[in-house]
Parts: structure tokens; sequence; C-alpha cells
């Protein structure tokens, strides 16, 4: 009871399942009829469950349950009389009308039809309505203890199956769960393999669906002959005409004839039964009709809702298998992963974009699933990130690194089958958006698999642009920190440099300072600038840009970087200029500073930065530069003098009497003979020593003064100058120029004036007129000066020449014309406003010294008659402060617009001058000032820290390879770099996990240094695992990393230690299975990716010799070892023969992983170039050839079901058999004996499970088996041939009536058993067993057995196969080996007449017969094959696949394949619900047009090649059909 409870809420049993067991009920009344009942509301609540189900409650009201329940309730407690009184109100309720077997929901009814416009692919039309995929028979085994307990149930439901993957727990639980990942992986596998089958053209039949519905009714439909006692072991004929009592579910049970050959068949079929006046009759057609029941569309609607297609398959296993990603086992998660892997790969192919466009019910529906599935995958990714930040063990670390790298390459690659980028910022759950965030943050992960990180920030740009932008941040920061180092090894490598790319990698090392905070990068750059200026001839560009290299250092915001910049340039200045190069002058070196841009940086930032060492370290460069005279050369020391000048007017405002660099400064104006002056010309020296006169400290203007006399009362005064420069005149020089308040100069800037300039002129006549009296003249200059706060009307006066005007009425002045001192003041206003809109006219009065004398002579007189000085000190500030008074001078940008230049100055210069008007300023910032981003955010934010530390270390290691070797070996030294950039112990480690290389290698030398097989089993698990996550990343990539890496591993030793021994214990086996897989998984990989171009192969000659080896444990034996008696459980284990059952378990799977191995070797084997190989593989190939032949004798042993080891040998002799002379090299029998051993045991295989000549149509268990045992019987007729020699084999085909019996004359069946095989419900059994036939064909003696064989069907073997081949529903590849059949047989129709294999044919009207060729042009002519062949080319599709799959949409799609659609259904289905096709019942006829098969170009080439064999046997006959159905031209188009 406990056990079926436990069933049912695990959903490994269902209530349908329960309710055909009627005894079950009868059991649950009679359990109250002991004295003392347990479980009494367990039971009752079972009782009330089943009650609901109608069949169930008929049957409870059939054997008296209303009447026991009623009187039991009295004699109950009274919390239990209410589900008895809820169970016979159950029982009260009407059945439904129609049957129903799971609950349908109503909003999936309104959606029926929108169903067939859902937008994942439609693959219904190929799908049975009810869809439960169907167990691969390897795998039914595994879940065998379940089957057991129902042997009427052979199709185990994925929905149970996936239902136990929500088990936890030890021991029993456990290994279901693992059962249940590995047969759930299968069944995804098995389902791509078939959908790829149905989308090969060749194997397109026209004939699936309605087949497949078939089988579908009559297994769902009809009542369960299961439950009938009867039928558990009931005798029946076989093949060979025993009876026997066999066990269940050996693949026997229930069959049924197929339909195949009684569907309608072809236009061949019906001319034979004309022809003959009988139908052509198979031996399926005397299985009795069926009589299924009539399905109303409402049934079949219901069934239609009912079924899972493959997306809604694939969603519900990766829901179930998801969340066991967040598993602390490495072999769980593995097979969690290898499973969700396989279901990925199936929803890609059934999903397209639009679903998140679609808008029915099941759409939406899908929708959520998808959104479910990712955000369960966000989920575990962000466990698993989390995880490996936490401190813990070191498996524990490498285990969820692992995970996390495999859940994210998962994730990724899922999102890029189903969710287009473009659509992530709607449908990306935000779990999956910070799962995806995380990771494009993480560049190990990306050093790894740059390709699935470039996806990731795909999505991530689409869904979180905040995310986004900090990602492209962090990359930024990691490229900078990268040229940093690489800056940084070029810059102090030897040898010839490319600079240009150096200086890029120093500007970028530069933006990378805020984060690394490397401060001796600076150095570098300085040096490397100092350099680059060295030469006499320096390249223009690399000046340019070494000087913007180091105007940003030494403008840096940060204090740290600009301190770091001064003082490295200050460490170089001394090194040039310091008395150890008295005899030698380096000063070369300096001449990176030798700039005006550099000096003004230095000048008026560096002097007033706000941090000591910076203003105190730029005070000492100029203080070095400016008495550097004696250490400079003569051409150093004139570029100093010339990139000086233009800052003089900075540095002045430093000039002091009392420091060092002010007295330097100071110097600068005096005369050219005073110690420590510098070479200036006269008038830059005129110019400075009055510049003087505007600074604040009154010592340095009185010092001005000494510096100005010579210039007053030197050679070329006029005697007649004015002022006398008397003492008193000299004593009021300090403050000529020092106001006690400033001037607005500001003009008017308006386009526009509203003055006349006929009145202007008029102004402008008066004031140069010598007859008009002086005050009247001195009114028109007031008036001009008035005039030209217009600066509208300056381009008018400057025309007339008033700036001359005015100039000679002050030099008139002051050269003893005492009468013109009343223009004096308005000649300064007129004067000042000109030159302040004016710099050209500025620059050139700036330049005349004899002007600024005048000027400041007449602004002596001015002061003189008491008048107003501030006109005259704003022209001499505007004159003298020209040089620094426009931006343009310290930038590379010409002014940026046509609009008037205003006058500015640098802060620096208003602060330390008396500037006696409002002056604009410019740069109140270093111009060269690099806007720094933000780096505290990406340092605070651990994800952002720590990729940016990884990559600082990789960097500076110069890649990841040489990190890991660093930290692997020595611990480095780190005071190298700033410590906040020190990975820690969990950094290393998830970098070590993350790099394949190192990774794999770890795994190898855990291998080798393993103490247990836990540690063995962990290291193979986690290799497994790398190959696994190789294989999902590198999907369509040739280069795959984990197959290079581990080839130049020497991994070989480490594996190859554990198959020189016998397993002595369950453990070595199970380790054994494990390295098996392993190595399975591995060359299955290596086969996909290796070259053809290689000729050797290394792994391949390694294993095989290892295989050969006498002194190591030979593989193939272990296919040998005897099965038990069944897959068990290990709940079982508990008891009595638990150890048995366990040790049971681990041999079937070894038994399996190993023949998997094997099987890859085998296609290994067939695509190797190698000669090694090739030679090492006969030997293998015989020692295993006798093994598989040993093992197919132990696997039809009947005493447990022996499917899944029967296939999985079969299997192996398929891949065996496909090598050419694989029986050739077998020391102990000759090749044709071991062919016909094989030929035995593959005939007893066809015999056990083709029953009563139906084929298994109602089975699925044992499909499998069939097809791959008729594939080899195919490759074996072809080896027999070769290997025949002449000799008669034919006879070794032919089966017996009963070889079982005693008598030894029993008759002989020939090879009738093949013709069934012909019409079987699998194209590929028909299409091998046609090709067995063709190849038995080719012996007189075959032929002869062929056509005895076919001597019931009318028309013979002729009419047998033109049935087939003018089938139009047929597929193509079925019908192509007809044609090959037909076309070798009518080329040698004379020599089959000899034989007895000629066609015939027989009118039982006129009782006339024809034999040979006039049986064969009746046969043509009747079944009209010629119109039929023009019907063929006319229809011939050339696409690759026969459906794609592809969204439907609602515009033209091209040439659509004939017989099929985009979907994969019927061209006849032009309805747009999903019921168009699956209503109607096989066999019922439709008004559309008949569905046909593709016709594919092989079956053409087929035709035409049985064509040509017609005209050579009956050419008359044949030219006359081509000309009559004109056959040429339709193949000709």
């Amino acid at each position: 009871m406990r056990s079926i409870i436990s069933k049912l809420d695990h959903s490994l049993v269902s209530v349908e399942d329960l309710v055909q067991e009627r005894m079950l009920l009868v059991l649950l009344l009679e359990w109250f009829n002991f004295p003392e009942v347990p479980m009494q509301d367990e039971v009752l609540e079972l009782l009330s469950t089943l009650s609901k189900h109608p069949s169930a409650a008929q049957m409870l009201r059939d054997v008296g349950a209303v009447e026991f329940l009623t009187q039991l309730s009295p004699n109950v407690e009274p919390r239990l009389r209410a589900v008895i009184d809820g169970a016979l109100d159950q029982l009260f309720r009407l059945p439904d009308l129609l049957p129903s077997y799971t609950a349908v929901p109503a909003a999936a009814s309104a959606a029926a039809a929108a169903t067939s416009s859902s937008s994942f692919h439609g693959h219904d039309a190929a799908t049975p309505p009810g869809f439960s995929p169907t167990l691969p028979e390897e795998d039914s085994a595994k879940i065998g203890y379940f089957q057991k307990s129902r042997p009427c149930q052979t199709d185990a439901p994925p929905q149970r199956i996936a239902g136990i993957l929500n088990i936890s727990g030890e021991g029993e639980a456990s290994y279901l769960g693992a059962q249940a990942l590995g047969c759930l992986q299968q069944l995804c596998v098995g389902l791509r393999t078939r959908l790829r089958f149905h989308q090969d053209p060749g194997f397109s039949s026209a004939k699936q669906a309605g087949l497949l519905l078939f089988i579908y009714l009559f297994i769902h439909l009809l009542p369960s002959r299961a439950s009938s006692p009867g039928t558990e072991c009931s005798p029946r004929p076989s093949v060979l005409g025993r009876t026997c009592q066999r066990a269940r579910g050996d693949g026997q049970d229930g069959d049924v004839a197929s339909n195949s050959g009684s569907s309608h068949r072809g236009g061949g079929g019906a001319a034979a039964a004309q022809v003959s006046g009988q139908a052509a009759q198979s031996p399926a057609d005397a299985v009795p009709p069926l009589d299924l029941p009539v399905l109303v569309v409402e049934d079949i609607l219901e069934l239609q809702l009912q079924q899972l297609n493959l997306a809604q398959f694939a969603v519900a296993i990766m829901e179930r298998a998801i969340p066991l990603l967040k598993t602390e086992s490495v072999h769980v998660f593995r097979r969690a992963l290898e499973l969700l892997s396989d279901a990925g790969l199936l929803l890609a192919d059934s999903v397209c974009e639009l679903v998140w466009e679609d808008r029915s019910l099941v759409g939406a529906e899908l929708r959520e699933k998808l959104q479910s599935c990712m955000e369960l995958l966000g989920d575990a990714v962000s466990y698993h990130h989390q995880s490996c930040l936490t401190d813990g063990p070191h498996s524990s670390l490498v285990h969820h690194r692992m995970a996390y790298m495999a859940t994210a390459v998962l994730t990724i690659r899922l999102l890029q089958a189903i969710l287009p980028p473009e659509k992530a910022s709607d449908h990306l759950p935000e779990s999956t958006s910070v799962a995806v965030f995380h990771l494009c943050l993480d560049p190990a992960f990306g050093h790894t698999f740059p390709g699935v990180q470039e996806a990731a920030v795909a999505y991530l740009e689409q869904a979180d642009s905040d995310g986004h932008d900090l990602h492209r941040r962090v990359m930024r920061a990691s490229l900078w920190m990268e040229s940093t180092c690489s800056f940084l090894k070029e810059s102090q490598a030897e040898g010839d440099k490319n600079w240009l790319e150096l200086l890029e990698l120093a500007e970028h090392a530069t933006d990378g300072l805020p984060y690394h905070q490397h401060l001796s990068v600076i150095k570098e750059c300085v040096h490397t600038c100092s350099y680059l200026w060295r030469f006499d001839q320096p390249s223009p560009l690399l000046r340019s840009e070494s000087q913007r290299l180091l105007l940003k250092l030494l403008s840096h915001p940060l204090q740290a970087v600009k301190t770091e910049a001064y003082a490295s340039t200050l460490h170089l200045v001394k090194d040039c200029l310091g008395i150890q190069n008295a005899s030698r002058p380096a000063c070369s070196g300096i001449h990176f500073l030798l700039h005006h841009r550099v000096l003004y940086e230095i000048s008026a930032f560096g002097l007033q930065d706000s941090a000591e060492k910076v203003n105190a370290t730029a005070k000492d460069v100029l203080l070095f530069l400016l008495k550097g005279r004696w250490m400079m050369t003569t051409s150093t020391w004139d570029r100093f003098n010339e990139a000086l000048y233009p800052v003089i007017p900075i540095l002045q405002g430093y000039a002091s009497t009392e420091d060092p660099l002010g007295k330097c400064v100071l110097l600068l104006s005096g005369g050219s003979e005073a110690p420590g002056a510098s070479a200036l010309p006269d008038p830059a020296r005129l110019r400075a020593a009055l510049r003087l006169l505007f600074t604040k400290q009154p010592t340095v203007r009185t010092a001005a003064v000494e510096h100005i006399l010579p210039h007053l009362t030197g050679s070329g005064v006029s005697e007649a100058a004015r002022p006398d420069l008397d003492q008193l005149t000299l004593s009021s020089l300090p403050g000529l120029y020092c106001p006690m308040n400033t001037l607005d100069i500001t003009l008017d800037t308006c386009t526009k004036s509203f003055l006349k300039v006929e009145s202007v002129e008029k102004l402008f006549g008066i004031l140069t007129s010598d007859t008009v009296d002086l005050s009247l003249r001195r009114s028109a200059t007031e008036q001009l000066a008035v005039v030209l706060q217009d600066t509208a009307m300056h381009p008018v006066l400057k025309n007339l020449g008033v700036a001359d005007k005015v100039i000679s009425f002050i030099m008139e002045s002051v050269n003893g014309n005492k009468s013109m001192d009343c223009l004096l003041k308005p000649s300064f206003c007129v004067l000042r406003k000109l030159v302040y809109a004016d710099p050209a006219l500025r620059h050139g009065l700036a330049q005349r010294s004899p002007l600024l004398l005048g000027l400041l002579r007449a602004s002596l007189i001015v002061k003189d008659n008491q008048g107003s000085g501030y006109e005259a000190a704003v022209l001499m500030c505007l004159l003298l402060f020209d040089e620094i008074a426009t931006v343009e001078a310290w930038s590379e940008k010409s002014n940026m617009d046509g609009t008037l230049a205003t006058f500015s100055l640098p802060p620096s210069v208003t602060r330390r001058y008396k500037i006696p008007f409002h002056a604009v300023t410019h740069h109140a910032v270093s111009p060269y000032c690099c806007v720094v981003t933000p780096a505290s955010d990406l340092l605070t934010f651990a994800p952002a820290r720590h990729a940016l530390q990884l990559a600082w270390n990789t960097a500076w290691y110069s890649g990841l390879d040489n990190l890991l070797e660093e930290h692997r070996s020595v611990q480095s030294d780190v005071s190298e770099f700033h410590t906040a950039l020190v990975l820690s112990e969990a950094q290393i480690l998830s970098a070590r996990t993350s790099h394949l290389s190192t990774g794999l290698q770890d795994c190898v030398q855990d291998i080798v240094m393993a103490a247990g097989h836990g540690s063995v089993r962990s290291a193979l698990s986690r290799l497994r695992l790398y190959l696994l996550i190789d294989r999902l990343a590198f999907t369509h990539s040739q280069s795959h990393g984990c197959g290079e890496t581990l080839r130049s591993l020497t991994w070989q030793s480490a594996i190859a230690r554990f198959l020189q021994v016998h397993p002595a214990c369950v453990e070595d086996e199970r380790l054994l299975a494990d390295i098996a897989a392993f190595l399975n998984v591995y060359f299955k990989r290596n086969l996909r990716t290796k070259s053809t171009c290689e000729t050797e192969d290394t792994d391949l000659r390694w294993i095989l010799e290892l295989l050969l080896d006498k002194d190591t444990v030979s593989l193939c034996d272990f296919l040998l070892v005897g099965e038990s008696q069944g897959p068990g459980g290990p709940g079982q284990g508990q008891g009595q023969g638990g150890v048995e059952e366990q040790r049971g378990q681990v041999t079937q799977r070894l038994q399996r992983e190993i023949t998997g191995f094997l099987t890859t070797l085998l296609h290994r084997l067939a695509n190797t170039p190698d000669r090694i190989c090739l030679a090492l593989a006969g030997p293998f190939k015989s020692q295993l050839a006798l093994c598989l032949l040993q093992s197919l004798r132990v696997s039809d042993a009947p005493r447990f079901y022996g499917l899944p080891s029967l296939e999985r040998t079969l299997l192996g002799m398929v891949a065996l058999t496909a090598l050419p002379g694989w029986s050739s090299q077998c020391p102990e029998l000759e090749p044709i004996s071991l062919c016909s051993k094989y030929l035995i045991g593959l005939l007893e295989v066809i015999s056990s499970f083709y029953v009563e000549w139906g084929g298994n149509s109602m089975s699925f268990m044992g499909k499998g088996v069939t097809k791959n045992a008729v594939i080899c019987l195919l490759h074996l007729s072809h080896e027999m041939m070769a290997e025949s020699r002449g000799k008669d084999f034919i006879s070794q085909w032919s089966l017996g009536q009963d070889v079982g019996s005693d008598e030894t004359n029993g008759s002989q069946l020939g090879l009738a058993w093949l013709i069934p095989l012909w019409v079987d419900r699998d194209p590929e059994v028909r299409f091998a067993s046609l090709g067995v036939g063709r190849a038995l064909s080719r012996e007189p003696s075959g032929c002869q057995a062929l056509c005895a064989s076919c001597q019931n069907i009318s028309g013979g073997l002729w009419g047998a196969l033109l049935n087939i081949l003018l089938d139009r529903r047929e597929c193509s590849m079925v019908r192509r080996e007809v044609g090959n059949s037909s076309r070798a047989r009518s080329g040698s129709l004379v020599q089959s007449v000899q034989l007895g294999c000629n066609p015939c044919v027989h009118d039982e009207v006129s009782g006339v017969s024809l034999v040979g060729l006039p049986a064969l042009k009746a046969l043509l002519y009747h079944c009209q094959y010629f119109q039929h062949v023009a019907n063929t080319a006319a229809t011939c599709y050339r696409g690759r696949h026969a459906f794609h799959l592809e969204c439907p949409t609602h515009g033209p799609q091209g040439p659509s394949p004939p017989g099929s659609t985009a979907g994969g259904q019927s061209d006849t289905d032009t309805s747009n619900s999903l019921l168009s096709q699956d209503s109607r019942l096989p066999g019922e006829p439709t008004a559309a047009a008949e569905s046909v098969a593709m016709v594919t170009p092989d079956l053409v080439t087929a035709q035409c090649a049985l064509l040509t064999s017609l005209l050579a046997a009956l050419p008359d006959f044949t030219l006359a059909a081509l000309r009559h159905d004109q056959l040429l031209k339709a193949l000709a188009g």
C-alpha cells in the first residue's frame, strides 16, 4: 500500500493505470474486513481518488462498493465519514459521455483553433495525439523495476520519468534520479535523431501520419487486452512455427500485423490486380480488420489538446532538470547538464523567435514556461557564482566554478536558440539578466569562451543598459591596464620600437591610472617624452603626441599622478643640468620642456597648485631652467628663451626681491649684463619692465623703474621729449598704473548701428582739421570715443585712419607740443577701444617700443596735469599682456567662430597683477587637464573589482598561463604593484579552473595522485564535464580547446593503469565504467572535429595498442559477463540479494559503456587515414567480432527482458559489419564461417521479433532490434559475397519451418521471411531488407529463392517489387532500392528466365498465362509504369530537407517540397486547424488530392537506370513507350 501511494505521489503511476486493475479495487474494500485495520486514512483517500474516475466508479459500483461503504461509515471515526461520503457522492455521479484521460484546461479548449498557428514548429503531423515519446530500448531497462510491476505498460510516459527528478535523497531516490536523467537524455537524443530522419527527403513518406494515428487509436481507445489474466503469458506461434511460453516484455507482446501491406498502394498494385483478376496479397492481409470506434470532432480535439509537441516536451524536461544544477554532486550535475544540453537542442529545433509574438493561449503558455526556464537558469548561475566567492573546501570551490561555467554556457546557448537579443529587453527575466551581467564581468570565462561572452554582452546591451554601461567601463579599464603593462614591457625592452604605438599605449596607461595606481608608469612616460625630443629633427607627429602625453600628466586631476609627474620631470632636469654634466652637456634631455605650452602649464598651473609638493617642484623645475644657462648649449638656451617669451607675463607675476625664483624672474627685464639675466631682445625686455608696473608688490614696481630708466634715457631719445625725468617724476612711476578702482571696458557688440556714417565722417573731419579750434577737436575726439562704444562703427573709423591719427596726437604731445595735452585722455580712450576690439591692431601696436615709451611719457603728462590715469593704464595693460590675452595661443584649435575675440587673461595673471579693468578670464583649469572617469564605484563593486584584479594580473604576467604558473610554483612578489590588485586564493583557484589547460592538467594530476576510487571518479567526471562544456561552447567551431589540450597532456598513462587490471569488486567495475564513458565521450568528440588531412592519429593508435596488449584486460571480454535477473532497483538492496542486484546494475552499466566506446572506436577506424591504426584494426575487429557473436547469444536468453543488451550488441554489430573485410582477419575462424555464425544469430533475432509475418507495428519494444538486425544482415550479405569465393551461401539464408523440432526433413521457408520486411512500418527496415534482397539476387540461387518466396504474390517477384516501386506514398529511398533491384533483374532477364525467375501473370477469366518478356510487358503496360516515371520526373524535389524548421510566415516561402509543408504535414492539409489531417481514420476516402511522398534525384536516377536496362531487354516496347509518354522531355525538364 505504501508503495502504491508513493508511486502516485511521485507520478510513477497514474490513476488511469490503477483503474484497470479490478482486483485492486476489491482488495481495497476488503482492507477493512480485518480486526485491526492500519492506514485507514490512506486507503479511504485512495478509494476516494479512484472513485473520481468513471471507469473505476463503474467497477466499484459493480462489486458492491456502495453497500459496503454505507455499512462501513457508522463504524469509523467521524473525520473519516466525510471521506466516505465524498466517495459515495462520486459513485452516484453519471459518467461522462466522452472518455477523459487527462484533465484538459478550459483555456486550452478555447485555444484549439489557434494551435495550428502556434510559433513552435509543428511536428504534430509526425507525432501521434497524446504524444508520450517512446523510450529507446536501451534505456527501457533502466526503469525495469517499474515496468515489471505493470507488464501491460511498455511505454513509460516522460512526464512520469521527469517526476522522478524531483525526488531527493540517498539510496533509492538517488538511484532513481540518476536513471531518470539518463533515460530522459536518451529520449531527447532519440527524438532529435527521429526529427532529422523525418527531415530527410529520401525517407519522407506520406503514410507516416496515418500509421501513427492508427497505432495511437488502437493503443489508447480499444479496451486493454493486458487487463485480462489470460494474456499474461499465452501460447503463440512464431515465425518458425513453434509454440512456447515466453516472458513478457521481449518485444513480442500483443504484436499484430502491420497495416503497411493493407494500406493503399500505388498504381502498380492496382494494375497487377487487373491483369491477374485478384488483388495482390501480402502476408499482412491475413490479419482480421479491427473494429475501431468512430471518433467525432470533439474526441480528436480533446486528443490534440492532450498531446505534447516537441517544444512542450523539451520545456517540461528542462523545468524539472534545471533545479538539479544546484547540486553539490559533480556526477549529478554532469548528468543533469547532459540532459539539458540535449533538451536544449531539441527545443532549438522546435521553437523559433515568433513564439514571443504568438498571441494564442498555447503560445502564451509556452512563452511563460520558457521564461520560467530562463529564470531557473539565471538562479542556478547566480547560485554557483556566489558559492565561488565564499570560503569553502578546495573541491567545493572547484565544483562550483565548473558548475558556474557550464550553466553559464548552457544559458547563453539556450538564449541564442530561443530568444533574439533584440527581444531580451521585454522577455529576459531579471534573475537571468543579473546572471548575464556577472558573466560579462568574468574575464577568466571570457578568456576561455570569448564567443559565449560576446553573445552574453549582446543580451546585456538589450536587457540592462546600466549594466552594459558598467561592463563597457570595466572593459575599457581592463584595456587600459593591459596597455599599462604592455607599455612598461615595451619601453624597457631593447632594440627598435614602434614609438607611435608606444605612445598610444602610454596614453591608455595614463587613462588607467585611477584604476591600477601604478605610478611608476609615469616615470617611463616622462622618459619616453624626453627621448623623443632629443633629436634635432624629430618626427612632428611623435613630438605632438608625446607633448600631449606630458601635458596630460602635468595637469592630471589626481594629485598623486600630478605629483609624480612633476617629481619625475624635476629628477630628469637635475640629471640633464646637473654639475656632473659640466664637461659633457646632456641638455638635449630637457628639450621636451622647452615649448611654450609646457612652460605655460608649469607657470600658470604648476606654480599655483594647491598641493605644496607640486608647486614647490614646479618652482624647482623653472629655477633649474632659468639658472641653467651655463649647463646648456647655445642652441638649447636660445630654444628655451624662445619658448619662455610667451609665458613671461605669467612668470613675472611671481617676480620678487626675496624668493629665489622671483629674483630670477625679476632679472628677465634687466640688462643683458646683469648676472642671471636672460638674452631677451630689447623690445621684449622693455615690455617686461613695463609689465612689472602692474604687479601688486611695491618693491617689484620700484625695481622695475630701474629697468625702465635705461630705455627712457637711452640713445635715440629726443631732447624735446616730455616730461623731464626728474626725481619727482621717477618717484611717481611705481604707482602710475595702479588705480584704486577698475573700469568696465566692455563694448556694444550689436551688428547694426543707429549712427549714420556721414555724421561719423563729419566728426572725423573736425578731428583732423588744422583750422578747427583745439577745443572743438577735443570735443570731436570725445564724441568719437563714444561712437566707438558701438563696434559696428569700428570698421568705418579704422578705414578713415583714426588709430594713426590719435597716435600722432599722443606722440606730438610727448615730443614737446603742449597744446596737444588736451587731446591725450580722449585719444587714450579711442585707442583703448580700438585695440580691445581688434586683436590684430593690438598685436601690431604691442610690438612698437617707441609707442610704448610714448604712452608711458603721455601717462606721466596726464598725471602731472592732475588728470585721470585710468584710460592710460587700461591701454597699456592691453598692449603689455597681449601675449597671453587669447586662448588660441595655448591650444591647437583656432578661434571656434567668427565673432569678436574678447580680451581674456589667465586667472593667475588677474590674481598676481593689479589689472585696472574687469578682465575676462580663461583657463580656470588647465586646458590640457583630462576628464577622469569615476573609478570609485568600480573599485568598490565586487564583481567589477574582481574583474579588474584579474585583468591587471593577467596583463602583468603576460597572460593567464604565466599568471597561473607563477602562482603554482612560488608566491609572486606582490610589492611591485598596488596591494588592492593582489588576487585572493579563491580568485586564483577560479582562474585555474576556468583555464582549460590548467584545469585539465589538474584533473589528470588528481587521477595520478588519487588515493581511492572516489577521487578518480570525481576527476573523471570533471574531465567529462570539461568536454561537455567544450561541446556546448564551440558548437560550430572546428577548433576545440579540450581536445587539443588533452592531446598535449600525458593523460593516457593515467588512464591506462586502470585498464591493465581486472576489476575485483563493484567499485572497480563502477570506476571502469566511468573510464569507458570518458573514453567514449573523448573519442566521439574528436571524431566530429578530427581533420581529414591529418595522417596520424596518436590517440586511436594508443588505445588500439592498449586493447590488443596481452597484459591488458580486454574490454571485449566484459561484453560476455552474465546479466542479472533484471535491472531492479536499489531499494530492494536493503533485503536479501541487495548486493547482487547492485552488482548487476553496475555490470549492466559497464557493458553499456564499453559497448558504446567500442562502437565509437569502430566509427573512428572508418575515418582514420593512419596506416598503423589500420594495421591494428584487423586484430581488434576480429576480437570484437567474436565477443559480439557470443554476446548476441547471451542477450537472447529468455530469463530477463534482454532488449537493452540485445540492442547494444546489435548496434555494435552494425558498426563492425559496416567496415569492409571485418571477418577476414579472425585467426580462429574462416571468414565465411564467422559470417555464417553471424547469420544464424541474426536470423534467430529476426524470427523472434517479427511475429506471424506481420511485423511489430503494435509494439515499440523490439523495433530497434529489428532495424539493427536487418542492417546487419545487409552488411553481412555484402561481406559473404566478398568472402564466398564462388561458393554458394544462399542456402544458409533460408529458414526452416521449425528448427526446434525433431524432424530432420522439415520443409524450408527459404527467403520467405524477407518478404514481410519489405512492407514493415519502418522505412529503414524496408530499405535495408530490400538491399538484402538485391544483394542475394546477384547469385542465381538467391534469385531463385526470392522468386520461390513470391509465388503466392500476383506477378511473382516482379509484381511485388513493382507494387512497391509504383507506390507514390512510399519514400524515395525504398523505391530507389526497388528500382536498383529491378534494374539488375531486368538487365539479366534472359538468364532469369533460364533460372525460372521470370515474371508470370495469369488471367483467370480467359485462362491465359504469360511468362517471361511478354509477362513483363503486360505488367509494365497495365501498371502504367512509363507514365508513372514521367510523373516522377516532373515532381522531383531537389531540396536538402523534407521540411524546414522555420516559423510559419505569411509571405512567399519559395518552392515547397511535394507532399510536405514547412511544418512537416501533407500538402493536402489546407485548413488552418490541426484537425485537418488527423481527424480521418486510415483508409477513409477524402475529397482532396491523394497525398504523395517526395521524389528525390536519387529515385529519378534509379528510374533512369531501370529504363536503360529495359531498353536493352525490350527495345521496341520501351522506345514506343518513351515516345508516347514523352519521357525524355520530362526527364530533361
